[in-house]
Parts: structure tokens; C-alpha cells; sequence
């Protein structure tokens, strides 16, 4: 979604620092769903490793195209399937070695290829994190397959930062936006009993300028001769047309025909 807001750089007038104004690209995902997301893993993570997980949330973001390819370099991604949409849990090396090796109560990563047995338990930690993606993508979230390092079809990015018992970092995609819940439009029956205000609008003739600019209280400006035609107004469009006159105590408008622009805008 593009969202109004300032630029980065800045530029100096008059002593000041003035950033300008740009439309860009926002997430439309809410920060409070990746917070319910980020809570869930970090839960997740000290169940796993034994011990309290601290993580921090990065900010949802729409990434450009060059974006998304440093994010994908040099990481393994995991594709999900759900219901609402498709998310994917992109995990560098060294950050995949460094939740292994949490996994058996270490605390620091090793470089190089992860062994059989590190990679099962990597693999495990991947799908109870996976199994907590529910409130961003939707229900009936399957198993984790690991795919290409592409990240083709996805919109929406947001990170987590492992900071304790290791230092690691895991990516969260999204393959769209959340649709904004519809709102139920207001139907015509809802307002039939509004009270509206009506104003008859008559036609008094032509008169000079300098004889309207006279005027002054209590001065009486002639009507013209024959029936006194009127139009019905309703904030300022015509609705109706009649001939003026006098009902009972109450001025009254006798409506004897439609304004020809809503004759011409009838189906």
C-alpha cells in the first residue's frame, strides 16, 4: 500500500533540516500480528532449548526487488502452505548452525556444513517455528518444505532476532498483504428516517444590479404576475418542480413535474 511519508535524506534551508515528503511502499500487515508471532517463537525457542529465548521484532516491510534478493543470498528457505496465504522462514547458514548447535545447550555456532544429527535437530526447530506463523497467514498451516534460495511471489518481510541463548536470525515472507475486513455498506432502507431539510427556490424576475444593491429591510420586491412556479431543493440539487402557493397556515409547493437533469440520468 502507498503511504505518504518523508524521505530519508535531508537537506539544509535556512539553518534547518528539511527532509521531503515521498509516497512509498507500506506493509499493510500489523505490527501487533508479527509481535503475536514473534512472542509464540520466542516461547517456542525456550521450550526447545531449555532455557528463556530473548527476540527481537524488525518492523514489516514491503522489500524492492534487489531487496529480496540479499535477503534470499546465502540462506535456506523453508516454503508454508496456509490458508490465507503462503509464508516461508529463510534461515542463513551460520544462523541454521547457530540454532543446531542451541539445540544441544551450546551457545556458540561452528562454521561449515551441519553434521546429520545437526541438521535433524535444525530441522525440528524449523517446524515448531513454522507451526507459529498461524496468525499471519491464516489456519491449517502444513509442514515446512525447503525449496530454492527464491523468494518469487512474496511481498511482505519481517525479521526476528534471536539474542539470547544464541545470536541468530530468522526471516518471515508472506506471499500478500492482509485484505482490510469489508465493512458493511449502508443501505438506503437505514436512512428513511432521517429528517432532511427541503427549500422551495422561485424564479422573481431580472432586476439591476443597482436596484439590488438598494435593498434594505422591510422593502417589498413585487411577485410576477400569473402562477408563481418553484423549484424543491434538497442541499443545493433540484429534486422536484411546482407551482408555489398556500395550504391550510403553511406555504406550500404543488409538484407537477421532475428537473429535466434527472429525467436525462433515469435509466
Amino acid at each position: 500500500m502507498k503511504t505518504l511519508g518523508f524521505r530519508r535524506e535531508a537537506h539544509a534551508v535556512d539553518g534547518h533540516r528539511v527532509r521531503a515528503l515521498a509516497f512509498e511502499e507500506r506493509s499493510l500487515l500489523p505490527v501487533s500480528a508479527a509481535c503475536l508471532v514473534a512472542s509464540s517463537i520466542r516461547e517456542t525457542l525456550g521450550s526447545l532449548f531449555g532455557t528463556p529465548a530473548v527476540v527481537k521484532l524488525y518492523e514489516p516491510t514491503i522489500p524492492s526487488p534487489p531487496g529480496w534478493l540479499a535477503i534470499a543470498r546465502d540462506a535456506r528457505v523453508f516454503r508454508i502452505r496456509a490458508s490465507r496465504a503462503d509464508a516461508a522462514l529463510i534461515v542463513r547458514d551460520a544462523d541454521a548452525s547457530a540454532l543446531a548447535a542451541a539445540g544441544f545447550g551450546e551457545h556458540e555456532s561452528r562454521s561449515g556444513p551441519l553434521s546429520a544429527l545437526e541438521r535433524a535437530v535444525f530441522e525440528r526447530i524449523i517446524r515448531a517455528i513454522a507451526a507459529q506463523v498461524a496468525p499471519v497467514c491464516g489456519a491449517d498451516v502444513q509442514a515446512p518444505c525447503e525449496s530454492d534460495r527464491e523468494l518469487h511471489g512474496f511481498t511482505t518481510f519481517f525479521e526476528l532476532q534471536v539474542e539470547q541463548p544464541v545470536r541468530a536470525r530468522i526471516g518471515i515472507a508472506l506471499s500478500r498483504d492482509p485484505v482490510p475486513d469489508a465493512v458493511p455498506a449502508i443501505a438506503a432502507e437505514h436512512l428513511l428516517g432521517l429528517p432532511v431539510e427541503l427549500a422551495v427556490r422561485s424564479d422573481l424576475g431580472f432586476y439591476p444590479a443597482a436596484t439590488l444593491g438598494a435593498l434594505e429591510p422591510g422593502m417589498l420586491l413585487p411577485f410576477p404576475a400569473g402562477a408563481l412556479r418553484g423549484t424543491l431543493v434538497l442541499a443545493g440539487r433540484a429534486m422536484a418542480l411546482g407551482e408555489c402557493g398556500v395550504s391550510g397556515r403553511r406555504y406550500a409547493l404543488a409538484i407537477d413535474g421532475m428537473p429535466a437533469e434527472r429525467d436525462e440520468a433515469a435509466p
